[in-house]
């Protein structure tokens, strides 16, 4: 073995792949739940240990050198491998055991998708199920370093992620019963800009994983100043039904509040913007056959149905 692979410190790989993805040392000081002098003193012993430059300075952030390019793509599969090996080590070797980890975004409702679900875990009763709700970019980070396998999310999903389309949710905007906006259908777009906004926390103009509700927002203007947030969606329509903001909400999640008066719909009335919900695997990562077949159940019943919600 060289003396690299046996001087080095293998956390700080771990380090290098969480600074690369996020592109700035404080971001991934915060993901990795580390100081960023700590970070960034990490940065520095690999590059000692290493012998090169891995990462340079640019405008955009920070990005990998052309050794640093060649180092990720050696070590992402690595940590993929190790973080899947309890799953992958706990299956049986003939029957369909294992565990599935799941990350979603909060309150994604389809029963087409829940009863594929439903079939695969009656088909397969030796397996388990974890299921966390996580923020978009949480998932996506997770589903890229193999803490999780599956993530479900809308956003845009980075090109070395493989994303399959579940279904569409369709959103309206609200506002609460005692907004000044509340009982009118006849609400101007400069009346719109003009109110504060609730959103989700990864509902940022010109984010990185900027939806087409989102873009929507940046099209007619809406949303300038946000005055809440929150990644959970009954914790954005509390904000809404008590009169901070107005804001985006599924349609069919929004629908007993409107009728029980709680909330009001307002433009656009046709039309309404709509975020895809996908299925997000890494192909770097070996799945487990439960994982496999799970990934097919819900992925087949999806385009059989259509999934549209």
């Amino acid at each position: 073995m060289s003396d690299f692979a046996n001087n080095l410190d293998w956390n700080l790989l771990r380090v290098f792949m969480v600074v690369m993805q996020e592109k700035n040392m404080t971001k991934a000081a915060a993901a990795l739940y580390r100081t960023q002098p700590a970070v960034s003193q990490a940065m520095k012993r690999l590059e000692e240990s290493a012998g090169v430059q891995l990462f340079e300075r640019r405008r955009s952030g920070l990005l990998p050198t052309r050794a640093g390019q060649e180092l990720l793509e050696q070590i992402r599969p690595i940590f993929a491998s190790i973080a899947r090996m309890p799953q992958t080590l706990s299956q049986a070797p003939r029957a369909v055991s294992g565990k599935v980890v799941l990350a979603s975004i909060d309150q994604v409702i389809s029963p087409e998708i829940d009863r594929a679900i439903e079939r695969f875990f009656y088909d397969h009763p030796a397996v388990d199920l974890e299921i966390t709700i996580e923020t978009t970019e949480k998932i996506l980070r997770a589903v890229t370093l193999g803490t999780v396998t599956l993530g479900i999310t809308d956003g845009t999903i980075p090109d070395s992620l493989e994303a399959r389309e579940l279904l569409h949710e369709r959103f309206g905007l609200f506002c609460g019963r005692n907004h000044p906006l509340n009982g009118r259908r006849d609400v101007s777009n400069s009346e719109l800009r003009a109110e504060p906004f609730i959103g989700f926390n990864a509902d940022v103009l010109g984010g990185k994983h900027m939806s087409d509700v989102t873009a929507y927002r940046a099209k007619v203007s809406i949303g300038q100043r946000v005055r809440g947030q929150s990644p959970y969606v009954n914790e954005v329509r509390r904000m809404i039904e008590l009169g901070l903001g107005i804001g985006f909400l599924p349609l069919h999640l929004a629908e007993p509040f409107v009728a029980k008066g709680s909330l009001w719909q307002l433009p656009p009335y046709s039309e309404e913007p709509s975020a895809r919900i996908y299925l997000v695997t890494n192909s770097e990562i070996q799945l487990s056959e439960a994982e496999e077949l799970f990934c097919d159940y819900v992925s087949a019943h999806a385009e059989r149905t259509g999934a549209i919600s």
